[in-house]
This record gives structure tokens, C-alpha cells and sequence, in this order.
């Protein structure tokens, strides 16, 4: 099968052919028909210290299609539309009880969205309705990221929230802080570019970001902010999200900085900011996007502007180091 293979921090990734992946015991092989490019396949390629290993083909926001079953698979069957949790855990331990593989000391990635097939493991698969597309269950990775966070905001109906980031995350959890019934939702970043596209996901206010941004958001949402979501993950914004929230307010972080930055801890203390950062999802996180998907909160797909062939991934990829009009580009192995 082909393959883009992630050989170099910093470098493009290679198209190969490589051996045809094999199911193991509770295992299936799925045919990939989308998947999404994140953030991190960006960043966390661009020479980090937290970069992904190499040698292996990437792609964790997918979506396709079940063409074999290993042994002991009792679920799935040849046909089935998944998407899958693209980690494994070890399944004994309290954290993979709750559902929370990124926290099993052994558990292990489930990539290689960026090839022709994958292999998943039934455990962390979950079957498509019928009313979703490839395209939305490559979408249910990043939104659930977004549920996760909301889920650790303790945001309400009455809340007034400030989103810093228009990426994916960003409107992640602007369009689940809409569907819990939040009305006052100002989302900003750095240009206009994506002002639309917030809106539709649900904001009542879009603001490009600069030194009056804290007069402005209140005037928006009639009153302190509340809560700030820190999505973009840029060396100031955690200080300036100290700075707009109010005394006794709340600021969840999605944002992956993987540097050091400098602020004034003061300055949250004096505030008494209840500061949470939140990792990724739980498996209930995938389920809950499931059903609002197929619920008809089909908002997100507004998201997906490109889809690409297999052979354009390296290219654009690169591309995508620098600044990039896109909010998110998936992936068709098979075009």
C-alpha cells in the first residue's frame, strides 16, 4: 500500500509503498477514507522536543471503511463505517476503566491515517450512522478534544465566554459551548480570516485581537468574562488570558505551547484564576460527538475546506508550517 511516511523533523514526508498492515487479536484493518490533518502533524514534526517518533506514517483524525477482522473480533464486521480513539490502552488499568487512554502508562498510538489502510482496534472503534460521511467521522478526533475541554469548563447557559484561537480547537469548543446553550460566545484571533466561519460554528461575536480586546469582549458579553478557552497555544496567550478573565474566573487551555513562556503568577493569584488544562478526550468524548453529529449539529463540516489526494500530502503539508487560510484539510487516500 501507499504510505506518507514522516522520515525527518522539519522535512517533507515521503510517499512509500510498504507492506499491507495485518490484524492482530481484536484487531481489524480498515480502508482509509479520510483523514484530517491536525495541528500536530504540524508541529509536532517541526523539531521538538516533543515531536513524533519517525519512520511511520502518520494520521490520527480518521475515518474509513472495515476490509478485514483479526481474531476475537466479536463487533465489527467486513463493511462497517468506523472511526476509532487512535490510542490504545492496556484495558486493566483505573485510567482505561474510565476511559482514559492518554493517561495508561502502556498504552500506545493508533496512526497511519496517512496511508491506503490502518489497523484500529475494535475496543476503540466506533461504528457510523448511516447520516454521517467519511468526512464527518474524520471530524470526531478534533471535536472531541473540544467536548473534553467544555466538559472540564463547568461552562452553563449563563456564561459569557472569550475563545483565543480560531483553529479547529477554537471552534471546537465554541460549537460545543453553543449546543450546552451558551449565548454569550466571542471568539478571537489574530485576523479576520475565519470570522465567518466562527459565527456559523456558533460565536455571537467575532474579535480580532489587540490591546483593547478586554473592553471589547465585555461590551460584546455584557459583562466580565467568565471563562476563557486558550486555543491557540502562542507564547502570550495564557498571560493574556489571566489578563481578560475576571476576578475569580475560570481559563481551560487546549493550546500546546512546547516552549517556555513568561507571565506574571501574581496576576492569577491576585485574581484567584482557577487555571485547568485538558488533554485530548476520554472515549465518551467520541460517542458524545457521534451523537451530536448524527443528531443533526452538523455544523462542523463547514470546517473541512480541502480535501487532498494521498500524493499531495508532503507538499501541502509544508505548505501548511506557515501561516494558511485552511481551517482543516483531510485527506483521500484514494483519489
Amino acid at each position: 500500500m501507499k504510505a506518507a511516511i514522516y522520515k525527518e523533523s522539519g522535512k517533507p514526508f515521503v510517499l512509500e509503498t510498504v507492506p499491507d498492515p495485518a490484524p492482530g487479536a481484536g484487531e481489524v484493518i480498515i480502508k482509509v477514507c479520510r483523514c484530517g490533518i491536525c495541528g500536530s502533524d504540524i508541529h509536532m514534526t517541526s523539531g521538538s522536543p516533543f515531536d513524533f517518533p519517525t519512520g511511520g506514517a502518520l494520521g490520527h483524525e480518521y475515518a474509513g471503511e472495515v476490509v478485514e477482522v483479526g481474531a476475537d473480533v466479536k463487533n465489527l464486521k467486513v463493511g462497517d463505517r468506523v472511526t476509532a480513539v487512535p490510542r490504545l490502552g492496556c484495558g486493566n488499568c483505573p485510567a482505561c476503566d474510565k476511559g482514559l487512554v492518554f493517561y495508561c502508562p502502556t498504552a500506545r498510538s493508533m496512526m497511519g491515517g496517512f496511508g491506503e489502510y490502518t489497523r484500529i482496534a475494535e475496543r476503540s472503534a466506533i461504528v457510523l450512522p448511516e447520516s454521517l460521511s467519511f468526512a464527518d467521522g474524520a471530524l470526531v478526533e478534533p471535536l472531541a478534544c473540544g467536548s473534553r475541554a467544555v466538559q472540564h469548563s463547568g461552562v452553563n447557559a449563563a456564561s459569557r465566554v472569550l475563545v483565543i484561537g480560531a483553529g479547529a480547537m477554537g471552534l471546537a469548543v465554541t460549537w460545543w459551548s453553543r449546543l450546552l446553550g451558551v449565548e454569550n460566545i466571542v471568539v478571537s484571533a489574530s485576523s479576520e480570516r475565519r470570522r465567518q466561519l466562527a459565527l456559523d460554528m456558533g460565536a455571537s461575536d467575532f474579535l480580532v485581537a489587540g490591546d483593547d480586546l478586554q473592553a471589547r469582549a465585555m461590551e460584546s458579553l455584557g459583562g466580565p468574562v467568565d471563562l476563557v478557552f486558550e486555543c491557540s497555544g502562542a507564547d502570550s496567550t495564557l498571560a493574556q488570558a489571566i489578563g481578560l478573565v475576571k476576578q475569580g474566573g475560570s481559563i481551560v487551555v487546549l493550546g500546546a505551547c512546547t516552549h517556555n513562556i513568561q507571565f506574571l503568577p501574581v496576576i492569577a493569584l491576585g485574581k484567584e484564576v482557577r487555571i485547568q488544562y485538558s488533554l485530548a478526550y476520554a472515549a465518551s468524548d467520541f460517542h458524545r460527538t457521534v451523537q451530536a453529529l448524527a443528531g443533526g449539529a452538523v455544523e462542523p463540516r463547514a470546517m473541512v475546506q480541502d480535501t487532498i489526494a494521498l500524493d499531495a500530502l508532503p507538499e501541502r503539508l509544508e505548505a501548511m508550517r506557515k501561516p494558511h487560510p485552511e481551517c482543516k484539510v483531510m485527506v483521500n487516500p484514494w483519489l
